[in-house]
């Protein structure tokens, strides 16, 4: 934990890196045709490991698969539950509105799919995913 929130926002921006490779149609609708990066709806999921999005007893199988897996797969879970909203999404005038306040949680979908998208990610993508929550990574 530093004061800067270091890790976060290297997770903000490995969040819009790996939802680009992981669905670019829902990545460029967010990010280009609706001005919306990762660090405007999702600072609050990433900084507190997905605890802002109920219900607690799904959270706690999430945070079990954290534990086992490594915490930074928190980000690879929200890529997960905005594909899990995905039509919802791409169907919105606004779909901040829907961002604001992720659906409630449903642990088991969000890990299966989790799952599925590692095998997705270029190998140095993941690394920098794996390495982010303890050491400094290039966010240029």
């Amino acid at each position: 934990v530093q004061r800067t929130l270091e890790g976060v926002h290297s997770g903000l921006y490995l969040l819009d890196k790996c939802l680009e490779v992981c669905d670019s149609q829902l990545f460029n609708y967010l990010t280009k045709e609706k001005k919306l990066p990762a660090s405007i709806y999702a600072f609050p999921s990433v900084m507190t490991f997905s605890c802002c999005t109920p219900p607690l007893n799904e959270v706690l199988v999430l945070w079990d698969f954290f534990l086992a897996f490594g915490v930074h797969m928190n980000i690879l879970c929200i890529v997960a539950q905005l594909i899990l909203m995905r039509n919802q999404l791409l169907t919105s005038r606004s779909p901040m509105k829907l961002l604001r306040v992720f659906p409630p949680l449903n642990s088991r979908k969000v890990i299966v799919l989790t799952m599925e998208l590692t095998a997705v990610l270029p190998n140095d993508l993941y690394e920098q995913l794996v390495r982010h929550p303890y050491e400094s990574i290039d966010i240029a």
